[in-house]
């Protein structure tokens, strides 16, 4: 999987590192300041995009067309603005995260062109994490409240839970199956129900059972 980071300012810079510690996905980051390259390039062993990640040239010297994930992280927020939407208009990047300087901001930058915007470096690394697992693992949140969650997986040919019955699944603590999808169709379950290569299936759970449910679809 490849991430596209634009601007090598601190968030930038320490965002990568600890992607680049965390993860084996293809770090790539583009900066328009070339002493700033230089010296991220120094610490940092993956590509410098020398270049304005406003400009289509640039995010195709970085092969955006192949990218997964587009996070802009400049200091303006018109630039972000205008990188977010390149990334989904012209390059079809299904992920795009921006930083926002300006709070007024938000609803713009959210509406109109990045699926997530954030503020907080913490915060842009557990995002992240949590869309690495959705293509990972073919999981994602659908929705969250409190510690809750309604997320989905799917059953492949190699997974566990190929022909299982529902009541023969060791399900963690306060996780309720609460549809299953199979050839574009809704079913509501019961205990009986068996799970089928290509199933879809809806979960309520609470977050700390996420990785518990994640090795039991693996």
């Amino acid at each position: 999987m490849t991430i596209i980071i634009v601007g090598a300012g601190n968030m930038g810079y320490y965002l990568s590192k600890t992607l680049i510690a965390t993860t084996n996905h293809k770090i790539k980051i583009i900066e328009k300041n070339k002493l700033r390259c230089v010296l991220t390039a120094n610490k940092l062993d993956i590509p410098i995009i020398n270049g304005d990640g406003t400009n289509i040239t640039t995010l195709k010297k970085a092969d955006a067309e192949n990218a997964d994930i587009l996070v802009a992280l400049t200091g303006k927020d018109e630039d972000n603005f205008i990188c977010c939407q390149l990334a989904k208009n012209k390059f079809n990047i299904k992920t795009t995260i921006s930083k926002i300087n300006n709070p007024k901001n938000l609803e713009t930058i959210k509406s109109l062109a990045a699926d997530i915007v954030v503020s907080n470096t913490n915060m842009l690394s557990n995002i992240i994490t949590q869309e690495l697992n959705a293509i990972d693992y073919h999981f994602m949140t659908h929705f969250t409240m409190g510690d809750t969650s309604i997320v989905e997986f799917v059953v492949f040919e190699d997974s566990k839970m190929k022909e299982k019955k529902i009541s023969e699944i060791k399900w963690p603590k306060e996780t309720l199956v609460i549809a299953i999808t199979r050839n574009n169709k809704s079913i509501i379950p019961s205990g009986d129900s068996v799970l089928k290569v290509k199933d879809h299936v809806i979960i309520s759970t609470k977050e700390i059972n996420k990785n518990h449910l994640k090795k039991l679809f693996s």
